[in-house]
């Protein structure tokens, strides 16, 4: 299989990702899939995947979730270009101390999202925003090994 191929799949399975419905009760423990799959490709190829490919994935969230569009794009773009600013010093962290830097950045996507809902009159305020950037924290480690053993084992370059 072609890179540009397994690429894209991934791309498509963590829009597939964003789009698996959650019960009510849970829907503050839902992790930021698109997020965590762009971070990954920002720090492993930071000359390849950038602030455009980010844009064009916070569009398609934008799509996927029935909200404002551009709302998804703008938090992409400030974290992808965060995390392409600093991708030398990321790399250079454990894993685990990667996801606490991935918790950081998707904190500031929810404060955001949340800003732009709440300015709107859709959201309310409450500590659990800052859930789904503990979820994706948590997740990234297994997600590093999956991604990267598909980056290898596909030449992805």
């Amino acid at each position: 299989m072609k890179p540009i191929v397994v690429f894209s799949i991934t791309l498509l399975t963590a829009l597939m990702l964003e789009a698996v419905p959650f019960p009510e009760p849970l829907v503050w423990f839902r992790p930021e899939w698109a997020l965590l799959i762009i971070l990954y490709w920002v720090i492993a190829l930071p000359f390849r995947v950038g602030v455009g490919l980010a844009w064009f994935l916070g569009l398609m969230v934008d799509l996927l979730q029935g909200g404002i569009i551009g709302q998804h794009s703008l938090t992409y773009v400030i974290i992808a270009y965060t995390c392409a600013v600093f991708y030398k010093r990321i790399r250079m962290y454990h894993r685990w101390q990667q996801g606490f830097f991935v918790c950081l950045l998707v904190s500031i996507n929810q404060l955001v999202d949340f800003w732009i809902d709440h300015y709107l009159g859709y959201a309310k305020p409450t500590l659990m925003i800052f859930m789904p950037a503990i979820i994706t924290g948590l997740l990234w480690p297994w997600s590093f090994i999956i991604l990267r053993s598909v980056r290898r084992m596909y030449a992805i370059r």
